[in-house]
């Protein structure tokens, strides 16, 4: 069955939507989404949503996608849960399928296989005509801002993109991660100055507590600043264990404030719409640098971050760079809001994080050459009583 057809199930939160047949699903006749959003843009080519039973089998993931936030923070709607957001939710295989139909103009060809991964942040621009000819069918969400899918834990990765609600273009993408082991997930799609970002479980759940609850501790009600302690580690061994481990200075961080970030990004690239594929890594030929990278790339993203990059970033984007000295720990203060954290090196970007830095509280976060993790409370602590007793080396290749 192809695959329109691969998506077996959703349902609107507390509602059936009815009984998805195979001549349903592959149907060519489009289907409407139920609720309306008064930011929803209207265009004549109207990509298809996918009706569904609500009937739970065992084998099956039950994945709620809640999407929230403001599109336009320079509009009169406030910000709020986001109803009517068309959202594809895509199976690794069928991954070069979906960039190929809704990509640029300027890409070549994405081989069969080949799995996109877009940094938090970067936004593709598409048409109405591409949207539409989606090979996968969306789901939106309803009046609550939520809607639940069903998917089969065989196919183990999927990624999520969100269509932005104004404008022809794919608002933000991430993996959704490992599902296998699991029998219930929450995905969190955050809007802020028009992208979106979509968080799995601890970290989208933060944010979104903060956003119905008013947490005394959001960004929004104080100005104390947050304590965040940055710990760059690396590792012997590559393929065969023992693996030692051990503190490594010399990583750095750019910090780029949420309403800069489409502005990094276009730095970075020198193009809003520069993507590439798993073959190389050469400029695009609107002369822009890859925003997207395969997952085998030894160090994370591995977007190009040449001394050409940097003066063009430096020039035009108010960007704060930490370098994590000797002995690779860093502790300071920061103040609460949104940022975009990257590792980033004199070749290439290692990885980005896109993270809510709450007013007094504390966060860890563990470096390596490869990514950048936020740990919770528990795993920081103990990271932070197991480096006391590691060498250090200053070899990193930064």
């Amino acid at each position: 069955m192809e695959s329109r057809c691969q998506i077996a199930r959703w349902t609107r939160r507390g509602a059936l939507i009815g009984v998805l047949t195979a001549s349903a699903a592959c149907s060519d006749q489009p289907e409407t989404t139920v609720s309306s959003s008064p930011v929803t843009a209207t265009t004549e080519a109207e990509p298809r949503t996918v009706p569904a039973t609500f009937a739970e089998y065992e084998e099956e993931v039950r994945v709620r996608l809640v999407a929230y936030g403001d599109v336009d923070p320079g509009d009169e709607i406030p910000s709020g849960m986001m109803p009517d957001v068309r959202i594809a939710v895509i199976p690794r295989r069928e991954s070069a399928k979906w960039w190929n139909a809704v990509g640029s103009d300027d890409w070549d060809d994405i081989p069969h296989g080949a799995q996109l991964d877009i940094p938090p942040g970067a936004q593709i621009h598409s048409t109405a005509e591409k949207i539409a000819a989606s090979p996968i069918d969306f789901i939106a969400t309803g009046a609550d801002g939520t809607v639940e899918i069903y998917l089969d834990p065989s196919e183990s990765l999927y990624s999520v993109c969100v269509i932005s609600p104004v404008g022809e273009l794919i608002a933000g993408c991430s993996r959704m991660g490992q599902i296998r082991k699991k029998r219930n997930l929450t995905v969190y799609i955050y809007f802020s100055h028009g992208r979106a970002y979509i968080e799995n479980e601890q970290h989208g759940s933060e944010r979104y507590h903060r956003f119905p609850h008013k947490d005394p501790n959001s960004s929004s009600t104080s100005s104390e600043p947050a304590t965040i302690t940055f710990v760059s580690t690396a590792h012997t061994g590559t393929d065969v264990p023992p693996f030692i481990d051990f503190l490594a200075p010399g990583a750095s961080l750019a910090v780029i404030d949420d309403s800069e970030i489409g502005a990094w990004w276009t730095a970075v690239s020198n193009s809003v719409t520069a993507v590439t594929d798993d073959r190389g890594y050469a400029p695009d030929p609107l002369g822009g640098y890859p925003l997207s990278v395969s997952s085998g790339w030894e160090y994370g993203w591995g977007i190009p971050y040449g001394m050409e990059v940097r003066e063009r970033v430096l020039q035009s984007v108010p960007v704060r760079i930490i370098d994590i000295g000797w002995p690779g720990i860093i502790e300071m203060d920061m103040a609460p809001g949104n940022y975009l954290l990257c590792h980033v090196t004199y070749e290439f970007i290692a990885d980005c994080n896109y993270d809510n830095i709450a007013a007094r509280q504390n966060y860890i976060y563990r470096i390596t050459d490869a990514d950048i993790q936020r740990l919770s409370d528990t795993e920081g602590q103990q990271l932070l009583e197991e480096v006391k007793d590691w060498s250090v080396r200053s070899n990193r290749a930064n």
